[in-house]
């Protein structure tokens, strides 16, 4: 059996890449193959099917079934022992070839950890002995890996590498890793009856709920670590030094300028989902930090680097109850697999630090759910993107879908020139405009109606003259039209964007198009897209990551139409719905849209508006006009 055993780990050695010798010359004759077969004696069967059921077994991590030398309660106990310092981590087991001696067979088992990047394959050596009609498995450590004896066990560790951080159009760090230390009480160190006193002593020092902290403390375990508080180094107290049984543990953190800075953008990190693991065939386990959402999310593998994976082949605890030998052989560990840690990568974005910051502490105050986008002329970047408390954390100021209202006008005013008017040509603009069976209206208190000319239309913001423009303008038209103006494409912009839909129907849904209602939806960053097109004077795609830039698509905004789209949105600013930016911005254009059940239905309030060198857009989800709700907050922004 020596001869059959060390014949086999040779074959494995070899499989596997490593040199059998110390030299590296060719095994000398103990170690020589060639008194083993590949087939079985005449009088024996063969030993493959023995073979996969020791893999399904150990695979399995059940050896109750396996037919072996030993107690298969011992082999498992075993099993557990070796596998007790790998996390939950467990290798799958593949059977391969057999070759024979005499009584006595020898299997390949191919083992593959899900560790690392690529995985750790290697192949393990599994002996049978013959007893009547049956292989019985020689049990032995050395069946889960070679180098395994009775006195070592496997050890995993990993350590990840630093995440790349996500920095700001100046290139400082929006969101990286940090230390934080959380500060608590180790209660082994304390007796029971200290625990209320020294509990209340610890809360008083961070500043938080002493009542909470002591409740906490006496309902956790007897020799628990109680986190009182999580803290950067320079803001933890001094006075936490004369705390009795003070426990300081450092840990990493992903933080950003606050816990709810930008995160519908930027995304959360923490342990990978049990459906991420499962999808990832491998690469995660639950000792992993994956982004969860947001950008952390798309851009993981770049932001994540490679971690430190490592298995180490040590020594196993005594048992309980069991002396250490007088004169103990000191085992130095061995490490058998090691995947060293790559250095992670940031992204680059073009946020305005400050703006954001400022975009959010305005929408801070609103009670139901508002938006600020601001996009960059010269280059299209998007600089904030900031949502009220009330979104929560979906980025509904990118992602949104609304009736984007009279802000849409300016697509569909685009549409008719197209089709021969100019700011100057004269529409009709009555009180009321029926398109087969439904009545369309102006709002309440409008009154510069009959013959007036676009611009007035635009700027007065008159529903029925675009409705009657629906006429000569088509729903492939109309999206045309959008598409110049950076809308109505379904681009990858590199983050969570969503850049609206036009696809009007019938003749009353096209009218309702024209006018910003029907099937037409934008998001916050589609309508801020669409002032910025026309601010910018060409059609703008915002982005946010660098190098993940989009391209337009549509036939391109030419010079001569954005130029009488400026004319129109300036006057809006001069004279028309949007007075209150006068001195603010340039040019601009008021919106709202009714959404919701007839007879219960609220008004969306939607501002877009340009200056010199930015295009933003407001909107708040239940508002009374663009005017007097959206507007406001761009004012504050911009003040």
């Amino acid at each position: 059996m020596r001869r059959l055993l060390a014949a086999a780990l040779a074959a494995i050695l070899l499989a596997s890449g490593c040199t059998p010798g110390a030299d590296g010359e060719s095994p000398g004759p103990e170690t020589s193959q060639s008194t083993a077969a590949s087939e079985p004696p005449e009088n024996l069967p063969a030993a493959d099917s023995a073979l996969a059921a020791v893999a399904r077994a150990l695979s399995a991590q059940d050896m109750s079934k396996v037919r072996m030398d030993t107690s298969p309660a011992e082999a498992q106990e075993e099993v557990d022992t070796i596998f007790a310092g790998m996390d939950g981590i467990h290798p799958t087991f593949e059977p391969g070839e057999v070759s024979y001696e005499g009584d006595e067979a020898v299997g390949v088992l191919e083992v593959t950890f899900p560790l690392g990047v690529e995985g750790w394959t290697y192949p393990a050596p599994a002996t049978f002995t013959h007893d009547g009609d049956e292989w019985l498995l020689e049990w032995a450590p050395t069946v889960i890996h070679p180098e395994l004896t009775s006195e070592t066990r496997l050890r995993y560790r990993q350590e990840e590498a630093r995440r790349g951080p996500i920095n700001d159009n100046t290139g400082l760090a929006l969101v990286e890793e940090r230390a934080l230390f959380e500060v608590g009480l180790d209660k082994a160190r304390l007796t029971e009856a200290e625990w209320p006193t020294v509990a209340a002593q610890l809360a008083t020092v961070v500043e938080i709920d002493p009542a909470a902290f002591s409740e906490k403390v006496l309902k956790s375990g007897p020799r628990a670590f109680v986190i009182a508080k999580t803290l950067p180094q320079v803001e933890i107290p001094a006075a936490v030094a004369d705390v009795k049984g003070l426990h300081v543990r450092e840990i990493r953190a992903v933080l950003g300028p606050s816990s709810s800075f930008a995160a519908p953008l930027l995304g959360t990190v923490g342990e990978p989902t049990a459906e991420m693991i499962e999808q990832s065939e491998g690469k995660l386990t639950v000792n992993d930090r994956v982004g969860r959402s947001g950008l952390q999310s798309r851009y993981d593998e770049q932001l994540r680097g490679v971690p430190m994976v490592r298995v180490d082949l040590v020594q196993r605890p005594l048992p309980e109850g069991a002396s250490p030998s007088p004169t103990p052989t000191p085992f130095e560990p061995r490490t058998l697999f090691l995947q060293d840690e790559s250095v992670s990568e940031g992204i680059e974005l073009s946020m305005d630090r400050d703006l954001q910051a400022k975009a959010e502490e305005i929408l801070s105050a609103q009670e139901g759910l508002a938006t600020l986008v601001v996009v960059n002329l010269a280059d299209g970047g998007l600089l904030a993107a900031a949502q009220s408390p009330a979104g929560g954390t979906y980025p509904h100021a990118t992602f949104g879908k609304f009736a984007p209202g009279s802000t849409f006008k300016v697509v569909s005013a685009l549409a008719m020139m197209r089709h021969g008017l100019t700011p100057s040509s004269t529409v009709q603009c009555p009180a009321n405009l029926t398109v087969d069976t439904y009545t369309f209206g102006n709002y309440s208190g409008y009154g510069n109606t009959g013959a007036i000319t676009l611009t007035d239309a635009f700027k007065y913001s008159c529903n029925t003259a675009f409705v009657g423009g629906a006429e000569q303008v088509t729903g492939e038209q109309l999206n045309a039209a959008a598409g110049s103006l950076g809308v109505g494409t379904d681009y990858d912009a590199g983050f969570t964007s969503n850049f609206g839909t036009v696809a009007p129907g019938n003749r009353i849904d096209r009218a309702a198009s024209m006018i910003g209602q029907g099937q037409v939806t934008m998001s916050p960053l589609g309508m801020a897209a669409v002032a910025a097109s026309v601010g910018a004077g060409r059609t703008v795609i915002p982005w946010l990551v660098k190098g993940h830039e989009a391209s337009p698509t549509a036939a391109p905004l030419a010079a001569a139409e954005a130029q009488n789209l400026q004319t129109m949105m300036k006057a809006t600013v001069d004279s028309g719905t949007a007075q209150s930016l006068k001195g603010t911005m340039i040019g601009a254009k008021t919106g709202t849209a009714q959404f919701g059940p007839v007879g219960n239905q609220q008004t969306h309030a939607w501002m877009i508006a340009y200056d010199e060198t930015v295009a933003v857009s407001a909107f708040v989800e239940v508002g009374d006009s663009g005017g007097t709700t959206a507007a406001p907050l761009i004012t504050a922004l911009f003040s």
